[in-house]
């Protein structure tokens, strides 16, 4: 490892930073750029093994599409974002470098990452995916081998719909007029961790939750899923009563556990 050389494209913060901090340990020689940086993407694409694409998924295209073609078949094409068919495809079309997609399901700032997952979409060549498995494998990252579409599918549910949810009490939570300062008064442990969640999807990084939602392809199926099971616990509560909803409630526990 101590031989190869990655360029992270949008490793100045976020998961790029991340990743460049865990090869950095390992002995890589990282090289990092930015939109402020004065190293480019051009540059880290035509003098690094690994070039590893790792800016918003809004721009995700576009530096694909810029860099493949300076990369040679010996080097490694990859990428950390969120969903998979799209930069795969455009990875595999636009270059002739191994191809990797990844994706760790853990943000940035966690400090142990040991027995965290990690999403990897290997679509071309086998020299690389061994290092990289090296080296999420010395860190106790636990690997799982996914092709892009399902690791989409999968995203619709650990992400759209969980952000869905959220931005739903968000928006519901502003709609009782009610100030954040009265609502803590009353406050419970639960309530509280779900309000720091939701602080954190309407102001740390809205655009990274927008483009989550709106670019995956099974979205409008999440919507689907979730617009009808609020309707039907509406329709529940409003005229099943009390013991028609814990029958719900029960059969909805031993679907799930």
């Amino acid at each position: 490892m101590n031989n190869t050389t990655v360029g992270i494209i949008g490793g100045t913060r976020g998961m790029g930073h991340w990743f460049a901090g865990l090869l950095s340990k390992e002995g890589c020689a990282v090289h990092v750029s930015g939109r402020k940086t004065t190293l480019q993407a051009k540059e880290i694409a035509k003098t690094c093994d690994v070039v590893v694409v790792a800016v918003p998924i809004s721009a995700t295209a576009e530096v694909i599409k810029l860099v493949g073609p300076l990369l040679t078949k010996d080097k490694l094409f990859m990428d950390l974002t969120s969903l998979k068919k799209e930069p795969v495809e455009l990875m595999l079309a636009s270059s002739p470098a191994e191809v990797i997609g990844c994706h760790p399901l853990f943000g940035p700032t966690l400090k142990e990452i040991s027995g965290q997952n990690v999403i990897l979409c290997p679509a071309r060549g086998t020299k690389w995916l061994s290092w990289l498995k090296k080296v999420f494998k010395k860190n106790k990252l636990v690997i799982l081998e996914s092709t892009p579409e399902k690791h989409d599918q999968m995203m619709a549910i650990i992400q759209v719909l969980t952000h869905l949810h959220t931005i739903s009490l968000g928006t519901a939570l502003a709609a009782t007029g009610i100030p954040l300062a009265e609502i803590n008064k009353f406050s419970t442990p639960i309530f509280q961790a779900k309000l720091d969640i939701i602080k954190k999807v309407f102001t740390e990084s809205p655009e990274l939750y927008a483009n989550i939602i709106i670019r995956n392809p099974d979205t409008g199926k999440m919507l689907n899923i979730y617009e009808k099971a609020l309707t039907d616990i509406s329709q529940i509560i409003k005229f099943g009563g009390e013991t028609k909803f814990k029958e719900v409630l029960d059969i909805t526990a031993k679907k799930l556990f």
